[in-house]
């Protein structure tokens, strides 16, 4: 009865073939784990109410930095960052799009109207469970 010797991956490797599938087999188990942690874009709720600085006595457009409001969620939109906004009540909402609470939490407050306190802005992770659209 003949034993194997032992191998050695040295001589495996020798070829461009086998070295080459050497790598992939020691390689993609990695590289496809790390794929899966990567985080997709996620849905947040962002729900605006209106700020301290918001005049009674005029109308959204004659507040200070509506026009600047109005501007920076065209440009959301064009982005792709906004799924679907609204208004009900007294409070605007926005459905955005992000990697995070704190992506989406830092993209919010480049709003003038945000820093100047014209809304308040709530933001809370958003879950939908039914799909759908709006059109």
């Amino acid at each position: 009865m003949k034993t194997n010797p032992s191998i050695n991956v040295i001589d495996v490797i020798k070829t461009p073939k086998t070295l080459i599938l050497w790598l992939f087999l020691w390689v993609l188990p990695f590289q496809s784990f790390s794929q899966s942690e990567e985080k997709t874009a996620s849905y947040f709720v962002a729900l605006y109410t209106l700020g301290e600085s918001w005049d009674t006595e005029k109308q959204p457009h004659e507040q200070a930095y509506f026009k600047e409001h109005s501007s920076f969620l065209a440009q959301l939109r064009k982005e792709k960052k906004i799924s679907v906004g609204a208004r009900y009540s007294d409070t605007g909402m926005l459905i955005i799009l992000g990697k995070d609470l704190q992506e989406v939490t830092n993209m919010l407050h480049e709003d003038l109207a945000i820093q100047h306190k014209l809304f308040k802005l709530e933001i809370h992770p958003f879950a939908p469970f039914y799909k759908g659209c709006i059109e």
